[in-house]
């Protein structure tokens, strides 16, 4: 990227990683805080790293989303977090705030739809974006103006990539997620259909309006049961159109708190109040490392 870039966090993925991964790590008050020390050290890295002069952190508000009015089971595979993690949600934003790390969550909305919101807005106001997630949704938004960095190491993910991992076009991947389904978000796309046919059937048609505007013609294509495939596909038409609308991102999002210009994204270093956070912590800023 050679513009002006928003780099983007995902900060609710980063704090389950570091709740799996980081050892217990009390406050001094006994609260832990082991998966908000494991954030900070991964933020001072991207930090390091990038030397950001916009930055985002967003955070899931909860469980509970848009999503869910749609289909209850959406993600009902994830289960609750843990409990010793549920204080440490709000002690993440503390400490973005210490940091100088401008952070949003807004309810009823994923950090996903945050990241759309906040691209779009950057890239109509001239910038780039940069993602910074394991979260293969978000590859959706790549295009030339938007790429996502791999959280471990910060390698590009750019719409040549998603073409070799995947088969489809950055833009086509909701359509394939709609018909391959996607079980860690519990989207059942179509039964019996995986990624290898939902390729196919992607690259054949171009789109799924396309390919349910013409299903007679997927009996010709070379694809593994293609005789049959059209009338699965019809039976579960309802099923492939409920996958998209679930992980089709919304870039109109609420952002919490509200973003009036991109100066309010301009990353302004560890605060000057920021000692008493890290008292309280337990623990020094990363970024005086």
């Amino acid at each position: 990227m050679s513009g002006t870039v928003l780099h983007i966090l995902d900060g609710t993925a980063a704090l389950f990683r570091a709740w799996f991964s980081v050892n217990a790590r009390p406050a001094p008050d006994g609260v832990e805080v082991g998966a908000v020390w494991g954030l900070g050290q991964w933020l001072g890295k991207v930090v390091r790293r990038t030397r950001p002069t916009h930055l985002a952190v967003v955070f899931d508000a909860g469980t509970w989303t848009f999503r869910n009015e749609i289909w209850p089971d959406y993600k009902a595979n994830r289960g609750e977090p843990p409990d010793e993690l549920v204080p440490q949600f709000d002690l993440a934003l503390d400490l973005c705030v210490a940091l100088g790390c401008p952070s949003f969550r807004t309810d009823g909305y994923e950090a996903d739809d945050l990241m759309a919101t906040l691209a779009r807005r950057a890239v109509g106001a001239g910038l780039e974006a940069a993602l910074v997630t394991p979260d293969k949704d978000v590859l959706q938004l790549v295009t030339d103006a938007v790429c996502v960095l791999d959280p471990k190491d910060l390698s590009v993910v750019d719409g040549a990539a998603v073409k070799e991992r995947f088969g489809v076009e950055a833009y086509q991947f909701v359509d394939y997620l709609a018909l391959a389904g996607d079980p860690t978000d519990n989207v059942p796309g179509v039964r019996g259909v995986g990624p290898k046919t939902a390729q196919a059937l992607i690259a054949a048609f171009g789109s799924l309006d396309e390919l349910y505007g013409d299903l007679d013609r997927v009996a010709t294509l070379d694809v593994r049961g293609a005789k049959g495939l059209g009338d699965k596909l019809r039976e579960h038409e309802d099923e492939a159109r409920l996958s998209r609308r679930l992980v089709v991102l919304d870039d109109e999002a609420p952002v919490e708190p509200e973003v009036r210009t991109l100066g309010d994204l301009r990353f302004r270093g560890v605060a000057d109040d920021a000692a008493a956070f890290f008292t309280r912590v337990g623990f020094e800023s990363p970024l005086d490392a």
